[in-house]
């Protein structure tokens, strides 16, 4: 079964602590909604009709509301600026359909969505449709495996603009040889929308520029990853855990060293260290026949929440395994011990709640916003 992977960047306009441009995604395992939409202006006035726009798309398509009946309730709520006349945030929705393998694409006064297929530009057949006395346009597909659509607000087609190079910006045939000349050397749709940002960001220098958000929507199989995090609550269930967590689908890793020895002891198996993994950070990772990724726990979990959260640039070894893994996957299933080691506590938290529970419920969340399909379940 296809499945979408979003993976998005975006930057402030100078001087503004918050961009105006959103992205609002909403997601399971048979159907994802993902909408791109610029406030008008920029800061906080921008950032909360964009976010107004996208949240209300989002969940209004992921629900199967028709299409002219979400944008008639945006447009009705949306005003319209009386010096300008144009509404006051445009928008792009995507929604896939994982079960009738079919993709809508519904645009309102967006300025770049380009579909590409075997690296190769595809022109999109969009047929156009009046609500609200506005113009909206309706595309209808059917991706295959390793599809792109990529989404940028005007931050980075304007990008530039007045300056000598561009003067009128950086512009659509650009942003397509920008991302052709990418793909054919191989490089991740997610640096591609990085790239894009750090070019506009580069271009508006010495210029007040525009806030700037770039998306890009891969059709892939899904990728699940399972973790198994801290030893269970009742220790006469190990075995029944272990071996049910063992015919999960998907990608297995396993976190923390007393979980590790139960893993051993039930499957009797044994975990051999990777001495070459070994830093003063991190403790090394382990292997394990069957097991994809054996890491340390809290040390390694507050490593990588710390890089997803933006708080650290780079990661090693165990951390940076782990979140590569995270970030690759369309689903990420939990599976937490709730035995408490009381050298986990944290004392600014309540008695009953270990730093653990705290940095599981912290990365879920991430990876939730992220536009990954998280499941947590506790034991």
């Amino acid at each position: 079964m296809l499945t979408c992977q979003i993976d998005f960047a975006k930057k402030s306009k100078e001087g503004e602590e918050i961009c105006g441009d959103s992205i609002s995604i909403k997601r399971d395992q048979n159907k994802v909604a993902v909408s791109v939409s610029d406030g008008l202006g920029s800061g906080v006035k921008a950032s909360i009709l964009s976010t107004l726009t996208t949240s209300m798309a989002t969940t209004m398509l992921f629900n199967g509301v028709p299409v002219d009946e979400v944008f008639s309730s945006i447009l009705a709520t949306l005003p319209v600026c009386k010096i300008r006349g144009i509404s006051y945030a445009n928008l792009c929705s995507v929604v896939f359909d994982a079960q009738d393998s079919t993709c809508s694409i519904v645009e309102y006064e967006f300025p770049v969505t380009l579909y590409f297929r075997n690296k190769n530009l595809i022109n999109l057949e969009r047929r156009m449709a009046i609500v609200e006395a506005r113009e909206i346009s309706i595309s209808k597909i059917t991706p295959l495996e390793g599809d792109l659509i990529f989404i940028t607000t005007d931050g980075v087609s304007q990008a530039g603009m007045g300056t000598e190079n561009f003067p009128l910006g950086f512009g659509l045939k650009n942003i397509i040889r920008e991302i052709n000349v990418l793909l054919q050397n191989n490089i991740s749709p997610k640096n591609i929308v990085e790239h894009l940002i750090k070019l506009a960001r580069k271009l508006d220098r010495g210029t007040r520029g525009d806030d700037a958000l770039a998306a890009v929507v891969q059709f892939k199989k899904l990728q699940v990853i399972n973790l198994f995090v801290g030893p269970p609550q009742d220790r006469s269930k190990d075995e029944e855990l272990v071996k049910s967590f063992m015919h999960k689908d998907g990608k297995k890793v396993v976190c923390g060293g007393t979980t590790a020895q139960i893993f051993e002891k039930v499957l009797k198996r044994k975990v051999e260290l990777d001495l070459r993994s070994f830093c003063e950070d991190l403790p090394p990772i382990g292997k394990m026949e069957g097991i994809d990724l054996v890491t340390e726990g809290i040390v390694t979990l507050t490593h990588v929440f710390r890089y997803l959260s933006g708080q650290q640039e780079r990661l090693v070894y165990g951390a940076n395994a782990l979140a590569e893994m995270l970030l690759e996957a369309d689903q990420v299933n939990f599976f937490v011990g709730r035995a408490i080691n009381p050298a986990h506590q944290n004392p600014l938290f309540s008695h009953d709640i270990s730093l653990k529970f705290r940095l599981i419920h912290d990365i879920a969340q991430i990876l939730k916003e992220k536009g990954k399909i998280v499941n947590l379940e506790y034991f």
